[in-house]
């Protein structure tokens, strides 16, 4: 029978069936950020809220409720930047202006919540060195210190209105702090502080600038009342008939400093911080020098305070986001989110991600991270750090992870202590010893996992650095180690349909390449053990460079090789019987050239239609499955990316969510293609219905890999068809013509190439 005649049929019994809804609500195209906020580094109030930014987003809470729930926001909800320097309130406007450490500015408002962009100063082309510092705002102004003198915003029109420059011996200063005591502002610059009559009108011109002092030390002016301090990180100052006085020295043991000064209601609080113990302290100094409270147990690395109208005190925690202060310590308020910012392994599978936040660079150095791995489930994460996760103990810089589908359990590597295995009832267990010490990077007692791998049998396979073996084979009869001559260390792995193991080839230098070793369907065995090392250069491999990054094997058991040079691909060869590397063509715009020729390619992923998720350090790429096609680009300038240099992508192919971490950060995106079935079912289609005012992409998820799809009316014309990215298709929502259908019900028919499994159902369009 036809392949029509056989959707004809179908057609007969569609009305007995209907999708179920997607489980989760969204859609194709979707984004979300999964940002650390426990990195806080600034606050501002109005009485009832504040305003929390941390090192990469920014989060506001009610402070009158009794348990208050922190809201989140990001560059998918529409902040214009990353990596935050400094926020202030203005009750004047409602505005909370938040400032980026690259001179962006995003004016927030929590009502309509909305925000404004104000990228003037970050694009704007200066000579010398470009940078802000903090801001001040009032009275519908905001001041913005800079490295070229004081930005003044107008907060209502949402515009720079001007700017104040300060200039000594033709030298431009930069300010450091700028704030309003009585009836003067006061700029602290480089070559000391200055002050001006707030209803001057002249104030863009530097002479009606009055100098108070000359010390060029001070970071930092805050006001009570009518009295104002200065610090730099050791002394704090008072200005009393017109002249600066010392008042307080921060105490020398383990090495304190102040991180800031803040004005309360009555008193100057003080945030210290002691790095030789990693703690910090609040103080309350009066303006003779008397500290009349303070705060040492649970403050964490304070970097900014705020007191609000109910003498309640907050701070912006370098540890923990932000923790409200009590008289018998303080408590943290923080969203959910990820230890750290580094995403150096990413394992997403079954609506389930981990992160492992540790990592090394080109030269094979530690990158110490103390993140441990996160775990995300169920929209909320988990965290499994050095010392607070039981078990784990001194453990730390994971970079590799992979899971046992079987058991659940999870093994995590790490790149100083060996092994950690996870159950899945939370239990846990450290393998340490089979492993070699490191002899070459950190000296004994390291051992040092770089790749971790679990081939079709459930063996478990794990790379060294450092070590006198590169490779570990755990069977059920225990561990076997193995050796590759030729000075090199084991990094990251696959592991093909046949059992055999592929691996980078680390070295501190560009002399590395891919070993391929095969065990021979023996591990225990190695006298039939075969590797080979592909390395530049006809006949012995033709990589586009030696310099691996990544490696990944796609669903034609292809190897794909990501270098500081582009890509190259391994195909149907291996350790018995090696081949040339294949470094393909691809067609972008109306220029055609070797698959990223000249850039560095972090990281490949290979989604459920076989299609290739390249991370560079310029960015997401996808390619068609024989990449011959650049499908998207994605770059921070038109995606929610918080930064440009990706490390690692991994595909739930459950779900099609592709998680991309950068160097600043985890973001997700709801991709077209999930994991295709050898027969259709538990067929989901979202939306449905379509409500008039839809204009996204259908999805219709649960199919045979690469089913046939059409959509009729109820007389059975057809209306589209396409063919599934995997396990999913994808429609626009219009017909042939770029029309949207009228509303009422159609019909999604699906089989595979054959027409052995075949699948109705409905989808309602509404006006």
């Amino acid at each position: 029978m036809r392949l029509y005649q056989r959707f004809l049929i179908l057609i007969a019994v569609a009305f007995f069936y209907s999708f179920a809804a997607y489980s989760q609500d969204r859609p194709i195209g979707y984004w979300r950020s999964l940002l650390p906020y426990s990195a806080g580094v600034g606050l501002a109030a109005n009485g009832t809220s504040i305003f929390v930014i941390t090192e990469q987003a920014f989060f506001t809470m009610q402070t009158a409720s009794s348990n208050p729930q922190p809201v989140t926001y990001s560059k998918v909800s529409g902040m214009a930047d990353v990596g935050m320097k400094s926020v202030a309130y203005d009750n004047a406007t409602s505005t909370a202006v938040l400032v980026y450490t690259n001179g962006n500015v995003d004016l927030f408002k929590e009502k309509e919540n909305t925000f404004y962009n104000l990228p003037d100063f970050k694009i704007k082309n200066i000579s010398g060195t470009k940078s802000v510092s903090k801001v001040f705002a009032e009275n519908g102004k905001a001041f913005i210190s800079t490295s070229i003198g004081i930005i003044v915003v107008n907060l209502a029109e949402k515009e720079v209105m001007e700017t104040y420059q300060f200039i000594k011996n033709s030298q431009t200063l930069a300010i450091n702090d700028f704030k309003r005591s009585g009836q003067y502002y006061y700029a602290v610059t480089t070559a000391g502080i200055y002050r001006a009559d707030t209803g001057n009108s002249q104030l863009q011109n530097f002479q009606v600038w009055q100098v108070v002092d000359t010390i060029p030390t001070l970071l930092n002016v805050a006001a009570v009342n009518n009295d104002v301090f200065f610090s730099d990180h050791q002394s704090i100052y008072t200005l009393k008939n017109d002249t600066l006085h010392f008042i307080y020295k921060v105490p020398a043991t383990d090495s304190p400093y102040i991180t800031s000064i803040d004005g309360g209601l009555e008193k100057l609080i003080i945030s210290e911080f002691k790095p030789k113990v990693f703690s910090g302290s609040l103080k309350f100094l009066d303006v003779n020098g008397i500290v009349a409270d303070s705060f040492t147990k649970y403050v964490g690395f304070p970097m900014q305070s705020v007191q609000l109208p109910d003498s309640s005190v907050w701070i912006a925690d370098n540890y923990s986001g932000t923790r409200k202060v009590f008289a018998a310590g303080t408590i943290s308020r923080t969203p959910s989110g990820p230890s750290k910012v580094g995403c150096y392994d990413i394992l997403a599978a079954n609506k389930e991600v981990w992160v492992a936040h540790g990592g090394y660079d080109d030269e094979l150095f530690l990158n110490v991270s103390q993140g441990g791995v996160s775990r995300y489930k169920d929209e909320g994460w988990k965290l499994y750090k050095q010392y607070s996760f039981p078990g784990i103990g001194s453990m730390d810089a994971f970079v590799a992870l992979v899971q046992d589908k079987n058991t659940g359990d999870m093994y995590m590597g790490s790149f100083q202590n060996g092994l950690f295995v996870l159950h899945p009832d939370e239990t846990s267990e450290i393998i340490y010893t089979p492993f070699d010490t490191s002899h070459i990077y950190f000296g004994d007692n390291q051992r040092q996992i770089a790749g971790l791998g679990l081939d079709k049998n459930g063996n478990l396979w794990a790379s060294t650095v450092g070590s006198l073996h590169q490779l570990y084979a755990r069977t059920e009869n225990g561990w076997n180690k193995f050796y590759v001559p030729g000075n090199i260390n084991g990094g990251p792995m696959v592991i093909d349909d046949n059992g055999v193991v592929w691996f980078v080839a680390l070295t501190s230098n560009s002399s590395g390449g891919v070993v391929v070793y095969d065990p021979g369907g023996t591990i225990e065995d190695p006298s039939d053990d075969i590797y080979y090392r592909y390395t530049t250069g006809v006949g012995t491999g033709n990589l586009p460079s030696n310099k691996v990054y990544c490696i990944a094997r796609d669903h034609s058991n292809s190897i794909w090789v990501g270098t500081d040079n582009g890509i190259g691909i391994i195909s149907n060869c291996g350790a018995a019987n090696p081949c040339d590397g294949q470094i393909p063509v691809v067609q972008y715009d109306k220029f055609a050239g070797f698959l990223f020729a000249g850039s560095s390619v972090r990281t490949i992923a290979v989604d459920g239609g076989n299609r290739k998720w390249v991370g560079t350090d310029d960015g997401v790429w996808l390619l068609s499955s024989d990449a011959q096609k650049i499908i998207y680009r994605f770059t921070v300038d038109n995606s929610p990316m918080p930064s440009n240099h990706v490390k690692k992508i991994s595909i739930d192919d459950v779900t099609g969510d592709v998680y991309i971490g950068t160097e600043e950060g985890l973001v997700s995106y709801r991709s077209t293609a999930t994991e295709g079935g050898t027969t259709i079912s538990n067929v989901e289609v979202f939306p449905n219905p379509v409500k008039s005012d839809y204009t996204g992409t259908v999805a219709i998820k649960g199919l045979v890999a690469n089913a046939d799809v059409r959509i009729t009316d109820i007389a059975g014309h057809l209306v589209y068809k396409t063919k599934a990215y995997g396990g999913q298709a994808v429609w626009n929502g219009l017909d042939y013509t770029g029309h949207r259908p009228q509303s009422g019900v159609y019909l999604i028919l699906a089989t595979n190439s054959d027409g052995s499994q075949a699948y109705s159902g409905k989808i309602v369009f509404v006006q």
